[in-house]
């Protein structure tokens, strides 16, 4: 089975999930997530994903008001830029700063844009990882491109909805893999990161 297979079966398990069981598993994520943000007090520049819910994404939207309330933090988005193939990066500091475009993307209004090597801390979309790290992404490449911008130092976190495959065949050279991945079943980490207790 290949990448592309790989990907459509499993976003159509998430798809298939019931509005309960979507909601039950972010609010284990949620509760993961916070446990993780306590244990990493010390990024200021943090970036996450606006999920697409409708498209049962791991939910980021309840996570904002816990950045938002962050001392001495800031919180990205991203802005796709669809004919240039490229995301840009804006500050969002209330719900009133998110908007959706006409494909029902959200997308931060800011217009001021900063450099992905600014960010200590990613919040990554995926559609599965493994126990390597390894993501299966959507496929346009942008987030790749947006991850071999990060520093080296800078936190990888994905967000999952499920527990991760034992193999993600098919990987390359350049994939850039997770530090962690947060999950309804706990965090699960790929490198000397920390771990949650609960893991």
């Amino acid at each position: 089975m290949n990448k592309s297979t790989l990907r459509s079966v499993y976003l159509q398990k998430r798809l298939g999930l019931s509005n309960r069981e979507y909601k039950s598993r972010n609010a284990q994520i949620l509760s993961f997530a916070k446990a993780f943000l306590a244990q990493h007090s010390s990024p200021i520049h943090i970036h996450t994903y606006l999920a697409m819910e409708e498209q049962k994404e791991a939910s980021t939207l309840q996570m904002l008001p816990i950045l938002w309330a962050r001392h001495n933090t800031k919180v990205y988005s991203s802005k796709t830029h669809y004919a240039e193939r490229r995301l840009s990066h804006h500050l969002i500091s209330a719900f009133r700063d998110i908007h959706r475009d006409k494909r029902g993307i959200p997308f931060p209004m800011q217009t001021e844009e900063f450099p992905a090597a600014i960010m200590d801390l990613v919040f990554i979309p995926l559609i599965s990882f493994d126990r390597k790290g390894n993501r299966i992404g959507y496929g346009a490449g942008l987030y790749d491109r947006f991850l071999s911008q990060l520093r080296p130092d800078c936190l990888k976190i994905g967000l999952s909805l499920s527990p991760p495959l034992d193999h993600i065949p098919y990987t390359e050279t350049h994939d850039i893999p997770l530090n962690q991945c947060i999950t309804p079943l706990g965090i699960y980490a790929f490198d000397d990161s920390p771990r949650s207790p609960t893991t």
